[in-house]
């Protein structure tokens, strides 16, 4: 991972979905060991992966210990508060919130849209100026279009206009106001100014997300709903009027047409990556015979839906926004206070150049031997195979990631272990019809079941029941889960010993059948034989005993009658004494 990308990876986390390279507009990502990561010099920080990894693998850098490092060694620190804190904390009053904020130890809360009136009446004024750019101008406001159109579009990166966004341009407002050595801290919905701060140290300290926000106070026991505000508690140096207006689509167009009377321009709004991706693919500038000026915003709906947004309804956002923006044009036409111009840096990013024969040869490797298997079926992320022989190529992706050509294997050797096991296999769902099955439960089934299975290979989707007659003992380890081990089956003029498994709970099972007649037959006659040397032991003990029995009986009448005679003989002299 990398800590230094305000968009990184817990790879340990990583369930291998491939949803973020579905989902990346630029496939910033690469697979190594099947974890996705980061590619830091290819992400845009639009935070769209963030929103939609479903493990929560994708993570914005957390940067709130910087923060407090530059709270603790800076006299003076302002948070520069994104416009969009409207829809974000709706219904909380600005008061309480500058309060609440004030607490953590800030000087004063200033709203980002000072920067952006100040963005609205440079660009009025350039287009006012007789010499003005024509054609195509496209607004700098939103820096993950910046990066998106400089990088990958390089040849339109020149229609950029060369004013800083509104965040930095209410940083060089603020430091114009209070002093050089002001701290300035962003707080709103995107983490693509991040990407600012980096490229403007000396304007931007730190940027956090309004997320980051919430969980501080929660930290610090903050309860913004229940702050008692005092009267010092106000956007210095004064609230904004018609740049609040920025968050929502269409917002820098109005704000920009209150500071700007020429008729001259075409005002047009664009909102989503893949829409702009598609208005510049598909753009014929000879075809234009008017100005136009674009407002590209990365998110759609504007920052009211950024990556780190409460993500609420985007018409309530925008309502919240507008609701409050004052956009009477009292003090419009104004005229710039500091000066905004910025030198666009164009960075495109250099694509992976490898031949026609190298892609053909990693197609064939993940099976794609022919055009006509070239499914297309973006299971991978990617939105072609050749796109994901590319990316091989390049060390971004890696072959299991293509999910036909793993099932196929996966068949391929499932197919041969069925075919090659000596024993009958079949595996069913939960209806009892047959998913897969080898020759030998064909066999089996008999002549019938042959013919069928020629029409229908492996007999696919044909009833069990109606092949194979002891299909409640499937329905049983269906209900039950548990598995049946060695039950013996009398199944035509087989026996036959039956194991039935489960293979997904209550959903598919499996059997193997094995052929055990002659192994039956066998066991039965050395049963019988068995039985009969131990009738004929137990008639011999039954002799030995009877004869053993008759000679221990005579024995004892002669003992008895030897005893009986010494007992009355005696001598006459022995009578005397």
């Amino acid at each position: 991972m990398d800590y230094l990308n305000p968009v990184y990876s817990e790879e340990t986390e990583c369930q291998d979905c491939y949803k973020c390279i579905r989902e990346c507009p630029v496939k910033a990502i690469r697979v190594t060991n099947n974890r996705a990561s980061i590619i830091p010099e290819l992400c845009m920080a639009c935070g769209h992966c963030v929103n939609i990894c479903p493990s929560g693998a994708k993570k914005v850098r957390d940067d709130l210990k910087r923060v407090k490092h530059l709270l603790e060694r800076t006299e003076k620190v302002i948070v520069s508060l994104a416009p969009s804190f409207r829809s974000e904390f709706n219904g909380l009053a600005p008061e309480k919130l500058i309060h609440a904020i004030k607490r953590l130890g800030f000087y004063g809360v200033s709203e980002t849209a000072l920067g952006a009136q100040q963005i609205s009446a440079q660009l009025a004024a350039d287009i006012e100026t007789p010499a003005h750019q024509t054609g195509i101008m496209i607004s700098s406001a939103c820096p993950v279009a910046v990066e998106f159109i400089s990088r990958y579009y390089p040849e339109h990166a020149g229609k950029i206009t060369n004013l800083l966004s509104p965040l930095l341009a209410h940083c060089r407002f603020l430091k114009s106001t209070y002093g050089e050595g002001v701290g300035i801290v962003f707080v709103g919905p995107c983490i693509a100014k991040k990407l600012e701060e980096r490229a403007h140290p000396e304007l931007l300290d730190v940027s956090i997300t309004f997320e980051d926000l919430r969980r501080w106070f929660e930290k610090a026991q903050i309860v913004p709903n229940s702050q008692n505000p005092t009267p010092d508690d106000f956007f210095i140096p004064e609230a904004a009027q018609e740049g609040a207006l920025y968050p929502v689509e269409g917002g820098m167009i109005e704000a920009t047409k209150l500071n700007c009377k020429n008729n001259d321009v075409r005002f047009m709004g664009l909102s989503g990556i893949k829409n702009i991706e598609e208005a510049l693919q598909n753009l014929d500038e000879g075809s234009l015979h008017e100005n136009i000026l674009l407002e590209l915003l990365a998110c759609e709906g504007g920052c009211v839906n950024g990556p780190k947004s409460s993500r609420r309804s985007v018409i309530q956002s925008r309502l919240d926004v507008m609701e409050h923006a004052d956009v009477t044009g009292q003090n419009c036409p104004r005229n710039p206070s500091v000066d905004v111009r910025d030198d666009i840096r164009i960075e495109p990013v250099t694509s992976y150049g490898c031949t026609e024969e190298e892609i053909t040869d990693t197609l064939q490797k993940i099976g794609k031997q022919v055009s006509a298997d070239e499914l297309n079926c973006s299971g991978c992320g990617y939105h072609s195979c050749r796109e994901l022989a590319v990316a091989i190529i390049a060390g971004k992706a890696e072959t299991s990631m293509c999910v036909s050509y793993m099932r196929q294997q996966a068949q391929k050797k499932a197919n041969a272990l069925l075919r090659t096991l000596p024993y009958a296999v079949v595996i069913a769902d939960k209806d009892l019809k047959i998913i897969e099955c080898n020759g030998e439960f064909v066999r089996m089934g008999g002549e019938d079941v042959a013919l069928i299975s020629e029409v229908v290979p492996g007999l696919e989707g044909a009833d069990l029941s109606s092949i194979f007659p002891f299909c409640d003992l499937f329905r049983m380890v269906l209900e039950t889960g548990e598995d049946i081990v060695r039950r013996y089956i009398r199944f035509n003029d087989t026996v036959l010993s039956a194991t039935i498994f489960t293979i997904d709970l209550h959903q598919i099972v499996g059997a193997t059948l094995v052929d055990v007649t002659h192994t039956e037959l066998h066991r039965e006659q050395i049963v019988e034989k068995a039985q009969q040397v131990i009738q004929n032991t137990l008639t011999s003990v039954q002799d030995i005993a009877f004869r053993l029995g008759k000679s221990a009986a005579e024995s004892e009448l002669i003992l008895n009658s030897i005893i009986e005679g010494f007992s009355v003989t005696r001598y006459p002299d022995d009578r005397k004494e």
